[in-house]
């Protein structure tokens, strides 16, 4: 009698993607039991597809860590402008343009923008630009304060003259 395994038994994993890794995935609604599917995933998704789960296999996505930009004012304790931006894709979207890796640029409320990588680069390449320019603002602000706006000796004679506080 021999050892071997009918072929119809053998079910080899599919390849897998260069970029991707196969993970598993956690399908089924909260409520109901839920089963564990094997997906690819792409390299850069730091979603965790088991503690992470969907209702259905089609409602899974890649999304990548995301980085933010924080604008703080010294007139307030929280920030008054949030931006940040990940990479994601839907592998089953309708729309082919969000099945393509994408990236996706969120100001911390609902209000998204999805741009293709040249988009992105482009709005890198502004970002870059503004920047720039917010140092010199910011050059231009530290030498007017280290300056003094005004010179103490006009500010009394200008008081003087005007008979009250300048």
């Amino acid at each position: 009698m021999s050892n071997t395994v009918p072929h119809e038994n053998i079910h080899p994993f599919p390849a897998v993607m260069p970029g991707h890794s196969l993970v598993p995935a956690r399908v089924g609604r909260a409520n109901d039991a839920s089963v564990i599917v094997y997906v690819e995933c792409p390299n850069w998704c730091t979603v965790d597809h088991v503690t992470d789960p969907v209702a259905d296999a089609v409602d899974i996505s890649h999304i990548s860590d995301s980085e933010g930009l924080y604008v703080r004012s010294f007139m307030k304790t929280a920030p008054t402008q949030e931006l940040f931006a990940a990479i994601q894709t839907d592998p089953v979207a309708s729309d082919p343009r969000l099945r393509q890796a994408h990236v996706v640029i969120e100001d911390g409320g609902n209000d998204y923008g999805y741009l293709t990588p040249e988009m992105a680069e482009d709005l890198a390449d502004k970002a870059v630009s503004f920047a720039s320019h917010l140092r010199h603002l910011a050059r231009t602000a530290r030498l007017h304060n280290t300056a003094g706006d005004s010179d103490p000796s006009m500010d009394e004679a200008l008081q003087r003259v005007s008979g009250g506080a300048a």
